[in-house]
């Protein structure tokens, strides 16, 4: 039985959830008193972390926390008739991504101090239909739908998508899935869980209208839709407002999850700061506001953030990693394998279990403290009641920001700078399962964006690639066909990912899989570079047709922006349908080959991650490193596929290559350099 914390993981690359964080959550665990936060502006990290009240001087706050039990400020609202006293929705963490008695702590500690939690898809287990303080889940599978499970609990939420995966599909592992599992979701035991990407019967604003209504007939219950903060959230939300939902739940980029794909956690959809005031000043604009619910989740865990976000523009804060965190998790991003060290993600029966009395008291005592600090804030601020707080933008400053970004979100800018966190020496990580499996990585829990919370390598790595969701549906990877085929020159490539002939079985493995490749000596198949013009990203590339390479190997400038200014150069001139632009750079990921698409380039050569995969497997015989090679090229394939279901863009060629309105910037100005909107817009 586990009732004791552990030390928290280490990370080779810096992320949000960092220990002196998991350290203050446990001491709010533990102490049931608030720490508070973010009263002074940062230099790098989330707008929430950028942003301050202006009038809120740190020693009112100090004593109204003296006080804070006895102070007569009300931090509760009003959830469809029932009265919570703490305006937190804890989950939506379902029984199989958790472990059971994770989840009945989670329903049992905001029963007990007046929050909510989503259950997720997972079915509802009869420990948990106990509590009343939650609220049930129809996503994509329908896993364990019944009449009982949609008439459990205050409310009904159709997941439409989350922040660590928008666009794509749940996925429980076979191996999690056993007798309790499988009896709770209907399913055979050990068959892998797949919901799929879209709803099959929500495909537009008018789908989801009927299903609302359908839903509430049915249940007699509110309805609330769960969307993840994408780059055209505005749009999403209302629709989600005309739809006559009763609510909305926003989860950001970086929220946490059982598992995802990495290149998805780290280049889909938008941090749920950029999301939020954009989102309340839409539905403000279209009179949809009113009655709505904004619930905002995504790397919110203490009294300072739920204050701000909620002065941004939400009326609750969702928090799933953090009540984890409560309840022992040391992010050690492992829920998807089964073996969790904290007894929160493992494998039901595998021998460790969670103390329900424990987790839950911690969790309470958590939640309590939040809302503590969040009381004494509020008094601090001249307030008696949170619902004054709401969407009140002109209470915050925001400081190293650029005026792009502080215009899209509505903020005062107290401080210019810029919102990019780069670091030329940030480590690149290249996963195993690349080259030893030709899949995509696959990752528990979040934290992580580029360039936002974490360190960034380059300019790119701040761009984010939008995710379809209710305007336009997505399309599922697993199950439908997306064409990926470049011709170039009367050529058919199968892949637009180019392949370095660093060795001899790179260019093999490029031509079994019918790849581009690019270099000097290429084993008597034709290079791309052949005849072409090879260029350096500062060099202007005169060409009116053919294969332009931009290599940023040959010298200085920036491949991104070459990239993108070629582009535009040879659309004005009319004569891009007839050039093709071949990027070539220390890249490593489907991501990276995506967004240099959707700025321009042809083929991409993503040159770090096979660099990376030589001098691993320089030692190994020729067919040995050729299946090396070979899985590299299948995986990087799979991630842009991936991708493009996400968003719903069915054919690379076509639908891809140029299109920037499939990216936005967390930066102004690289937005500028690249040509691409600020995210929000």
């Amino acid at each position: 039985m586990v009732r004791t914390y552990i030390e928290p993981a280490k990370h080779l690359v810096p992320e949000f959830w960092e220990e002196e964080k998991i350290r203050l959550i446990r001491r709010m665990a533990e102490t049931g008193q608030p720490a508070l936060e973010g009263v002074t502006p940062a230099k790098v990290g989330r707008i929430l972390d950028r942003a301050v009240f202006k009038d809120l001087r740190p020693s009112d706050l100090k004593e109204a926390l003296t006080k804070a039990d006895k102070l007569d400020v009300d931090t509760g609202i009003d959830f469809f008739g029932t009265r919570l006293e703490i305006p937190i929705y804890v989950g939506d963490m379902s029984f199989g991504a958790l472990s059971g008695n994770p989840n009945i702590a989670i329903a049992k500690a905001v029963t007990e101090v007046g929050a909510v939690a989503g259950i997720g898809e997972g079915g509802l287990h009869p420990e948990i239909a106990k509590y009343r303080n939650i609220v049930v889940q129809w996503a994509s599978a329908r896993f364990g739908m019944d009449m009982a499970l949609l008439r459990a609990g205050l409310a009904v939420n159709i997941k439409i998508g989350q922040g660590a995966k928008p666009g794509i599909g749940g996925h429980l592992p076979g191996r999690k899935v056993v007798d309790i599992i499988a009896q709770l979701r209907k399913i055979p035991v050990g068959s892998e869980a797949l919901s799929p990407a879209p709803h099959h019967d929500i495909y537009s604003i008018e789908d989801l209208a009927q299903r609302v209504k359908a839903l509430r007939d049915l249940t007699g219950k509110p309805v609330l839709v769960k969307v993840a903060a994408v780059n055209k959230i505005h749009f999403v939300a209302v629709g989600v407002g005309r739809s006559t939902a009763e609510g909305i739940i926003i989860d950001g980029a970086g929220a946490g999850t059982g598992a995802t794909p990495i290149v998805a956690r780290d280049h889909l959809g938008i941090p749920i700061d950029y999301a939020v005031p954009v989102v309340d000043m839409w539905l403000r604009r279209d009179g949809t506001r009113g009655g709505l619910i904004m619930i905002a989740g995504g790397m919110l865990y203490s009294p300072m953030d739920v204050a701000k976000i909620v002065a941004m523009g939400a009326d609750m804060a969702n928090m799933g990693t953090a009540a984890l965190m409560a309840m022992g998790c040391i992010l050690c991003h492992a829920c998807h394998t089964g073996g969790c060290p904290t007894a929160l993600t493992n494998m039901i029966g595998s021998g460790k279990v969670l103390d329900v009395e424990w987790g839950s008291r911690l969790l309470a005592n958590y939640l309590t403290a939040v809302g503590k600090g969040l009381k004494a804030i509020l008094y601090a601020l001249g307030m008696s009641s949170l619902r004054e707080l709401v969407g009140r933008r002109d209470l915050l400053e925001v400081y190293n920001v650029d005026e792009k970004v502080a215009e899209t979100l509505g903020l005062d800018l107290a401080q210019p700078g810029d919102v990019a966190w780069l670091d030329g020496t940030a480590r690149a990580v290249v996963q195993r399962e690349y080259y030893e499996e030709g899949r995509p990585p696959i990752i528990g829990m979040g934290g992580v964006v580029p360039g936002y919370t974490s360190p960034a390598r380059r300019p790119l790595d701040l761009l984010r690639i939008e995710a379809a969701q209710v305007t336009h549906p997505s399309v599922d990877p697993y199950r439908e066909e997306l064409e990926v085929d470049v011709w170039i020159g009367g050529e058919r490539y199968y892949t637009p990912v180019v392949v370095p002939a660093i060795d001899e079985a790179a260019v093999y493995a490029a031509a079994a899989l019918g790849a581009p490749i690019y270099g000097g000596d290429c084993r008597g198949f034709r290079c791309i570079n052949e005849g072409a013009t090879v260029v350096a990203p500062q060099e202007a590339a005169e060409v009116d047709g053919g294969v332009v390479v931009i290599d940023e190997t040959k010298g200085g400038g920036l491949l991104e922006e070459a990239v993108a200014r070629l582009d535009l150069q040879l659309r004005r001139r009319g004569t891009r349908d007839r050039t093709y632009i071949v990027a070539v750079g220390r890249l490593y990921n489907g991501g990276d080959i995506y967004k240099l698409a959707a700025l321009g380039a042809d083929l991409v050569c993503p040159l770090g991650i096979f660099e990376h995969v030589h001098q691993r497997v320089r030692n190994l015989d020729l067919r040995s490193r050729m299946v090396k090679f070979e899985n590299v090229i299948t995986a990087l394939t799979k991630e842009l596929r991936l991708l493009m279901g996400a968003n719903g863009v069915t054919n690379y060629f076509h639908t891809l290559v140029g299109n920037r309105d499939l990216l936005r910037s967390l930066d102004g100005k690289i937005a500028q350099r690249l040509g691409v909107e600020v995210a929000g817009r």
